[in-house]
């Protein structure tokens, strides 16, 4: 039988990672659960958000699998381990339309939007985004939480440390090593390694200027 699908969240992200579940055809239902107040009872994709944590709690008798649904990384990871702490079952949702290679290894709650590539021997952390068109090539590692943006390109060998995010059709060099928690700009070219923390933009980036 198959399994019946929470997904986590009521924002724009929530279309996209329904979308791409109902096109897998491996859940029975689908159901959305979110923080927010102002968006339980409200319908997406005609699908109505049934309340919070609370009413996700009454759920776990059914032993749903839930994928969280929240571009935010910080707060992804979070909602995601309080669901394993409750017992939880992570999804992984993945569009039929993504092309994986060999020895492909995906981590609990990963979502991976349509026309996604992977490719062999890449490793793929529990609760990544890789989003819509964006690839990581061979022997790619990419760490918890991570948020690769539309278009985003890995070379081989890349790392990415947990919490990174890579903006909207950047680019990672071959064999770069990426800290955690970094913020990379839109259309940036990242040609060097970057330390923890570190917040770069450009062509090739370079770090973000601060206002005094």
């Amino acid at each position: 039988m198959l399994p019946r699908l929470v997904v986590f969240g009521g924002g724009g992200h929530a279309k996209v990672v329904i979308d791409a579940a109902e096109k897998s055809r491996q859940f029975s239902e689908i159901q959305l659960a979110d923080d927010d107040p102002a968006t339980w009872h409200r319908q997406v994709l005609g699908y109505r958000v049934i309340g919070g944590r609370e009413a996700l709690l009454a759920l776990a008798g059914e032993r749903p699998q839930v994928i969280v649904a929240i571009g935010r990384n910080s707060t992804r990871a979070e909602v995601a381990g309080w669901l394993l702490e409750q017992g939880f079952e992570l999804a992984k949702v993945i569009h039929p339309s993504v092309q994986l290679g060999n020895g492909v290894r995906i981590g609990e709650g990963c979502f991976l939007a349509a026309g996604v590539v992977v490719n062999c021997d890449a490793v793929l952390a529990p609760n990544v985004i890789v989003n819509t068109a964006a690839s990581v090539d061979h022997d790619c590692i990419v760490g918890t939480a991570v948020h690769l943006a539309p278009g985003c390109r890995l070379c081989g060998h890349v790392t990415v440390g947990k919490y990174s995010f890579l903006g909207a059709g950047a680019v990672v060099i071959p064999s770069v090593r990426i800290g955690e928690s970094v913020l990379v700009g839109a259309g940036s070219t990242v040609i060097g390694d970057l330390a923890d923390a570190s917040r770069v933009a450009g062509s090739p980036a370079s770090p973000m200027r601060t206002e005094a």
